[in-house]
């Protein structure tokens, strides 16, 4: 992967969800509305332009609505290896390296990312460059032409990425674990970079395959945001985009995934300083309005120095280095996960306790009102500053398309978090810590070579 994004859903939620109530003025309100036209080219490609002549720069995103979530065993990882596949071969037109050295030379850039539920790339370039970015874009949609040797290349350096960032990585290795026993039977259950023994085994003609189904027009989402015309715009997307073949679409995801009957257990040995521990509770999918009083829950949990956990954890009792909860939000039903990284002499079961008492005084008294305002307004701010640049725009509606289904929900957030009431948020908390379903992993430190 080109860039980490969006590696926690602790972090993209202060953005993708911060779209909530506060009296802070009518300028904040207004930031949170911008107007967008949606599209659909005749081979089913979704297309959404949002005009904006402040500077004249544009940004160009095309979503896939495909992640690790569509893969299977033997394939894992695959969608992720797509990725870079995509960056460093040819197409019908242009050679290998030829995208990025034309962004660059229009004073652009070019980036990506996968996830478990999508993939996505995005440029950003000087408005006047706009033709030939679609062109480039359109093009490697059409005739992606991935040569054996650029193959091989490319799967070694997904597999080096995987020794650093999972193996050879603490807490890649602890969040790898956790959601393989989290999950017995979803997709969701393996890690977007893939099982290495998978790596191994791949195939270029299973990428071929894998490229022609989900890389299609009917399964994408192209965003276009900044100094353009949506008339003429439209009218490149249609002229470059609008011959290339709609496929048969993709078979649906299966969501077997059984009722957790009972606390699952886990234990794994690394090289480490100290003992760790990652706790998953099931949570609600995007489509569940359960995940608003969720992401405000996260807040008083876990943000800024005042919030229960580092209060709790941190400061008072002083058992730990950090700790945070975060709800990993997702199509089909995710993850609310917390983290406790232990100071020097301080035993896992310490934090484990702490964290069980913070979530049952919630479950019991609530929480108090200052609190839950103070969660809104930490997301009004966050809007703000997520809503900053054409690059956030498109990613945001680009999300919204791609995972909610619709990109109007962008737009609904900020009423739907006004409601959530204190009762709100005693309720999910009631629904959702239960701790027969939770799955506790905890690190033992070994030394190294042992």
């Amino acid at each position: 992967m080109r860039e980490k994004f969006l590696r926690r859903s602790l972090l993209i939620l202060s953005v993708i969800l911060g779209l909530c109530l506060g009296a802070i003025g009518a300028p904040l309100a207004q930031a949170q509305q911008f107007p967008v036209s949606r599209h659909a080219l005749k081979n089913g490609l979704t297309v959404l332009i949002s005009e904006d002549h402040s500077l004249p720069i544009a940004c160009f995103c095309v979503f896939f609505k495909v992640g690790s979530r569509n893969e299977r065993p033997g394939i894992t990882g695959i969608s992720h290896l797509l990725e870079h596949l995509r960056f460093s071969s040819g197409s019908a037109k242009f050679p290998p390296k030829e995208f990025d050295r034309i962004i660059e030379a229009a004073g652009g850039y070019t980036n990506g990312g996968t996830t478990k539920d999508y993939t996505l790339y995005w440029e950003e370039f000087v408005s006047s460059a706009l033709e030939k970015v679609v062109e480039l874009e359109a093009d490697r949609m059409r005739a992606l032409q991935i040569e054996p040797s650029n193959f091989a290349r490319e799967l070694q350096v997904v597999k080096e990425e995987r020794l650093m960032r999972s193996d050879n990585d603490v807490y890649g290795t602890m969040s790898e674990h956790l959601f393989a026993n989290a999950y017995l039977a979803h997709p969701y259950r393996w890690p977007t970079i893939g099982w290495m023994g998978d790596l191994n085994a791949i195939t270029l003609e299973q990428v071929q395959a894998y490229l022609t189904t989900y890389y299609a027009p009917n399964n994408g989402v192209a965003i276009l945001v900044g100094d353009v015309e949506e008339a003429s715009a439209l009218a490149l997307l249609e002229k470059y985009f609008s011959d290339i073949p709609a496929q048969a679409p993709p078979p649906p995801v299966v969501n077997a995934e059984p009722a957790q009957r009972g606390e699952r257990r886990i234990w794994i040995k690394k090289e480490a300083e100290l003992p760790a521990a990652m706790i998953a509770y099931p949570a609600p999918s995007v489509k569940s309005d359960d995940l608003y009083p969720l992401s405000l829950l996260e807040s008083i949990l876990s943000a800024g120095e005042s919030s229960r956990i580092y209060r709790r954890l941190i400061y008072e009792q002083q058992i730990t280095t950090s700790a945070w909860g975060g709800l990993h939000e997702s199509i089909d039903p995710g993850l609310f996960l917390f983290y406790a990284q232990m100071k020097p002499g301080r035993e896992v079961k310490e934090a484990e306790e702490a964290l069980q008492q913070i979530l049952q005084e919630i479950q019991e008294k609530g929480v108090r009102e200052e609190e839950l305002q103070k969660a809104k307004n930490i997301a009004q701010a966050s809007l703000v500053r997520g809503m900053e640049g054409n690059a956030s725009r498109v990613r945001l509606l680009g999300y919204y398309e791609a995972v909610f289904g619709d990109h109007q929900e962008l737009f609904h957030i900020r009423e739907k978090l006004d409601k959530v009431s204190l009762e709100d948020i005693q309720r999910v908390a009631k629904i959702y810590f239960d701790p027969d379903r939770r799955t506790t992993l905890t690190l033992v430190p070994i030394k190294e070579g042992r």
